[in-house]
């Protein structure tokens, strides 16, 4: 006897049909039994099921059962095979008839933080991670060390000599190194070993010793590795978590005065059109209209402002815009680091000194989130 689960949703599906079924978690020895078997389904037995959930229809959650045999002919060893299904049927009607009627649903009823993983399981990109960031920190280190991006976020922070930052997800001290020469201290936390001993050696030659680095994940207990309660919690381009509730209460936790986070604004920092050149598909994942509305639903009403950097970008050769665009994709094969060549080679301009220049539409832009935890 072979299992198989089916999810009704009333309201949404009228019949069972072979696409359901190919959807379903079983333990089907190959897929195709399952499609031969609902091609045999009689048009009474459908009718049955579907009456049996509207009988049902008035109670938020049931579960049913249904056992039926059929004969298939299997190609795999050429004989007709007589087995027995048995579906556990789990019947979903939403209270108050939410489900279908939209027009009693309010932002109270929304679950933002499964939206947040939901798009997260979707997205078409890939979360790198610690021994990942290690292989990229130096070409990371490099690409970063000047951006437009840090002025612009620098120049938003409300920086005191007295006051001490914790930047969370450092990375080899793009805010670090310039928040030192403001403050009173900062401790830097990363994931990446890599990372911290690029951001060690960079703040050992501009000879800062007020910064303290911790080889430290959103996971791991904080309070367990000495960290201490700072006056303002930076979590810059580092809130990829599966849990950003959690991610949201440790920032308001060890943060005394201001929290700041920089978000993406979709498609930022990637380009679509680079995954489409390379035939590889492309979803977001989740932004910052997320992340606003996880803090409204906690209660917290934020500050916004745009971060919009260059839309130009320059390189001195094929090679250097490469790396510039390399980091986007994951395991790159040699196929598409042709085409990726090929990309940058239509997409890019030669300039009058020699350079190339490539026009980024639209330029990226980061969403600057912050408030202040005494209004908590």
């Amino acid at each position: 006897m072979f299992y198989m689960e089916y999810v009704i949703f009333p309201g949404f599906c009228q019949h069972l049909q072979s696409e359901y079924f190919i959807n379903c978690r079983t333990c089907f020895p190959s897929r195709c039994l399952a499609q031969k078997f609902d091609r045999g389904i009689s048009k009474s037995q459908k009718i049955n099921i579907n009456h049996t959930r509207v009988r049902l229809s008035n109670i938020f959650i049931v579960t049913g059962h249904l056992i039926l045999q059929k004969t298939v002919t299997c190609a795999t060893f050429s004989r007709d095979i007589t087995f027995s299904i048995y579906f556990s049927l789990r019947f979903f009607t939403p209270r108050d008839n939410l489900m279908t009627n939209f027009r009693e649903l309010t932002h109270a009823d929304i679950d933002w933080q499964q939206l947040w993983q939901n798009a997260r399981r979707k997205k078409g990109w890939a979360s790198k991670g610690a021994k990942e960031w290690d292989k990229k920190s130096a070409s990371f280190a490099a690409r970063n060390t000047k951006s437009l991006y840090i002025d612009l976020l620098l120049s938003r922070l409300p920086l005191a000599p007295e006051m001490t930052v914790l930047d969370i997800g450092s990375g080899p001290g793009t805010l670090a190194l310039p928040l030192a020469a403001r403050v009173q201290s900062v401790t830097a936390l990363d994931f990446s070993p890599g990372m911290l001993d690029i951001l060690k050696s960079l703040a050992q030659e501009q000879r800062l010793q007020n910064i303290n680095t911790l080889e430290c994940a959103w996971e791991d207990d904080w309070q367990a590795k000495g960290i201490l309660p700072h006056d303002i919690a930076i979590a810059s381009r580092s809130m990829s978590v599966d849990n950003i509730r959690e991610a949201i209460d440790k920032l308001n936790a060890y943060a005394k005065k201001f929290v700041f986070i920089t978000d993406r604004i979709s498609p930022t920092p990637f380009d679509p059109e680079l995954f489409q050149a390379l035939n590889r598909p492309f979803h977001s994942g989740p932004d910052y209209i997320y992340t606003l509305n996880i803090l409204y639903s906690m209660g917290i009403h934020p500050n916004v402002s745009i971060l919009e950097l260059e839309k130009e970008l320059y390189f001195e050769d094929l090679d250097q815009a490469f790396l510039s665009y390399s980091w986007m994709i994951k395991d790159l094969t040699r196929d598409e680091e042709y085409l990726l060549k090929e990309y940058i080679s239509h997409k890019a301009e030669r300039t009058e000194n020699g350079n190339l220049l490539i026009q980024r539409t639209p330029p990226p832009r980061w969403a600057l989130i912050w408030w202040t935890t005494n209004s908590l």
